[in-house]
């Protein structure tokens, strides 16, 4: 798992294999701090190679996010597996700020128009 800040308000996760509680928790801590700090945030997670989580793993992220839910600008997902696709649009259900990419160039572009927006982390 990795977890970086590019930019002000801007957060990108990349995770491997299955997200556990520990992985979670880290990505809420950072995400909370950053929101805390920057007054909003926008946040991509690159699953792309996640094949499945813990089921707390999934509701500690979900209840995160609903708490920063008005700073919450949104956030983008590149996804492969078919349990983690089934387990964002549950959490979207709740947030209904969630969006799943249909590809790698979709998601990449995405990203890049959010690092020009928000120019880069000082």
């Amino acid at each position: 798992m990795d977890i970086w800040c590019p930019a002000p308000a801007l957060m990108v996760t990349r995770v491997t294999g299955t997200l556990v509680t520990e992985g979670a928790t880290a990505i809420e801590e950072v995400m909370l701090r950053r929101a805390a700090e920057d007054g909003r945030l926008l946040v991509f997670n690159d699953w792309e190679q996640m094949n499945d989580y813990e089921q707390a793993a999934r509701t500690r992220l979900t209840e995160a996010s609903r708490s920063i839910l008005e700073t919450l600008d949104g956030g983008h997902f590149l996804l492969r597996s078919r349990v983690v696709v089934f387990g964002v649009q549950v959490a979207n259900a709740a947030l209904r700020k969630l969006a799943v990419h249909p590809s790698r160039a979709s998601f990449e572009r995405s990203l890049g128009d959010a690092l020009r927006e928000r120019g880069p982390a000082v």
